[in-house]
């Protein structure tokens, strides 16, 4: 008897393009109103890929969804007017459901912030009780891992739709051995394009027919069901599921045929991450099938995987089958197993470009504006730091690095007005693997935000806080002031000597850092603290930038900011600085003009708008 698997390998699809696109069943028509928007993470705004966004009606009727792209937008159809509400799910995190809206067609993009809520499945006890419980409650430990596994099945299922990705697929089989330990032979193998990954037939004929069904006289063909055959009222309603306990950090949802059930099923285990709930592999075999130790165990199993912007595929599947023979007496011998399989080998999206390679690490981005909901207006360059390789976003702010060698990667912005400042960027560290696609968000940085990267590093050198994300102080308690000395016509000032007072009783002492971090990592001034007095005193002295810089100056705080020339005999230029409550960062420049010979006169002081946002 020849046994054969039938379970095809096609093309994979996301929403990485250079505008949202819908799935082309949802392309909405010119009369119909459509829900645009983005979701953002809250307290760090940045855009939340991934997270499928679901739109109902006032019954509670799902119209439809969507799953946002790389930089956390969405595009919904609202099939009829009323009032609806949208529900937001992220894998490994709580889901959050807006208030009811009714949508109008001239509305304004929505802005979701969805909480930073994770939802762990570490330490998940198993119940006591049914192991195997079908559609299990809300609330019950099966309930939960299902849940999780259910929101990567319902992504994998929405991207295959999508069709925006195309996948070079390699297809692979192989004969082994009769106990599936030597491998005998191995066929070439073929590379092809096609239009998914992964599918299963018709989840009604599986359930009618089973997985495993003849075809003609000499051929038996496995089928695997898919996302859309997993999620199916028809797979809900013929297996139950239950919790098995932990293993290597990963808990199993099982599932199982319900009882009574006479064809040729399925049953296995789907394996997810305990902490990320994120989900792995599926492994699964077949059960009612002959009554033989002959059959041995055919099964498979189906590995996916997460795409930076969200999306999921199955990025690699093997099943393998017994090989049969009949012998004398029509007696049945199994001669070994044939095993057949696929793996994602390349993606290429929209645009032409190849964001994964299987023999190289890709670095996939998506870039905010400064507020962290929409792209950035203009084209911003991003560099890999310490190479010559940059990448210049998409309109919709995407970016992408390929060619890559495995290891630490650290991506900053090109911002013009920090690079006409002489002021470092905030850095961004990405993990490259090779085979794989590391993600990477970014927004871009006003100029509180690099005086506060800054700080951080300067604060966590000092002992005062840790970790690459530390900011030491609380944004509404304190902000960094920078100061800028300059000639009339903006030369910068090198050589200035800076001395800041302040009352003592405040207890507020600066970290030493007295300018901000440069591009090239050069070394930057340090101010050396003093006392005079009441007060507390820090000098320094500015370099070629002409900057200064004071660390988590207190908001409220009153600073005597004195400006002399070295070299000059005359009375250093004196000003008082007020850092106002609210304020992120204060950013002063002192305009200075030579009188005669390196005398300098105190033109002007005034609040530099420079810490507005904007490449």
């Amino acid at each position: 008897m020849r046994m054969r698997a039938l379970v095809p390998i096609a093309i994979l699809i996301g929403i990485a393009g250079p505008a949202i696109a819908a799935p082309a069943a949802q392309l909405p028509d010119t009369a119909q109103t459509v829900v645009t928007g983005v979701v953002i993470e809250r307290g760090t705004r940045l855009p939340v890929p991934g997270a499928m966004v679901l739109l109902f009606d006032d019954g509670g009727e799902r119209v439809d969804r969507f799953l946002t792209n790389a930089a956390g937008r969405f595009m919904l159809d609202v099939a009829r007017p009323g009032s609806h509400f949208i529900t937001v799910e992220r894998i490994g995190y709580a889901s959050l459901t807006t208030d009811r809206f009714e949508p109008g067609p001239d509305d304004a993009p929505m802005v979701i912030d969805v909480p930073v809520e994770p939802v762990s499945l570490r330490g998940l006890a198993v119940e006591a009780g049914p192991r195997c419980e079908v559609r299990p409650e809300e609330g019950r430990a099966t309930a939960r891992v299902w849940d999780e596994v259910r929101k990567a099945l319902a992504a994998e299922e929405w991207t295959r739709e999508a069709a925006l990705y195309t996948y070079m697929l390699q297809r692979f089989e192989r004969t082994l051995d009769r106990d599936a330990e030597e491998v005998v032979s191995t066929a070439e193998p073929l590379t092809e394009a096609r239009d998914a990954a992964f599918y299963s037939a018709e989840i009604g004929t599986l359930a009618d027919e089973g997985f495993v069904q003849a075809e003609g006289d000499t051929a038996t063909v496995y089928y695997a069901p898919d996302a859309e055959a997993l999620l199916s009222d028809v797979f809900l309603d013929t297996h139950c599921f239950g919790v098995t306990p932990a293993n290597n950090g990963q808990i199993g949802l099982t599932f199982e045929p319900v009882q009574g059930r006479s064809v040729p099923e399925i049953y296995g285990v789907l394996w997810v991450d305990e902490t990320t709930a994120e989900l792995d592999r599926m492994v699964y075999r077949y059960a009612n099938l002959l009554r033989s130790d002959e059959i041995g165990e055919p099964g498979g199993e189906v590995y996916f995987t997460r795409l930076p912007d969200g999306a999921w595929i199955v990025r690699l599947w093997r099943i393998r089958m017994p090989v049969l023979d009949e012998g004398r007496r029509g007696r049945i011998r199994r001669t070994g197993y044939r095993e057949e399989g696929g793996f994602t080998e390349a993606i290429t999206d929209a645009l032409g470009r190849r964001v994964l390679d299987a023999g190289a690490a890709s670095i996939f981005g998506a870039v905010t504006d400064s507020l962290g909901t929409a792209a950035p207006g203009v084209p911003v360059g991003v560099e890999r730091v310490g190479t010559r390789d940059f990448a210049v976003t998409d309109p919709d702010g995407t970016f992408l690095f390929t060619r890559l060698p495995s290891g630490r990667h650290v991506l900053r912005l090109m911002v013009p007005l920090l690079e006409r400042w002489g002021i470092a960027a905030p850095e961004t560290v990405v993990d490259g693997s090779i085979g794989e696609v590391a993600y990477a968000r970014l927004r871009v940085p006003t100029m509180a935000d690099a005086l506060a990267y800054s700080c951080g590093a300067a604060y966590a050198a000092d002992g005062a806080a840790s970790g690459p994300d530390a900011i030491p102080y609380a944004a509404d308690a304190s902000a960094p002031l920078l100061g800028r000395i300059t000639d009339a016509d903006g030369s910068a000032r090198a050589g200035f000597q800076v001395r800041v007072a302040w009352p003592a009783a405040t207890g507020f002492e600066p970290a030493a850092i007295a300018a901000p971090l440069r591009p090239d990592g050069g070394p930057v001034p340090e101010w050396d603290a003093g006392r005079d007095g009441y007060f507390s005193t820090a000098q320094t002295t500015t370099d070629e930038r002409g900057l200064f810089m004071m660390c988590g100056v207190p908001h409220g705080s009153r600073l005597r900011v004195a400006v002399g020339n070295p070299g000059s005999d005359g009375p250093p230029l004196q000003a008082t600085i007020f850092v106002p409550s609210g304020a992120d960062a204060l950013v002063e420049t002192f305009t200075m003009s030579r009188e005669h010979g390196n005398m300098y006169s105190l033109l002007d002081i005034r609040e530099d708008n420079g810490g507005g946002s904007g490449p």
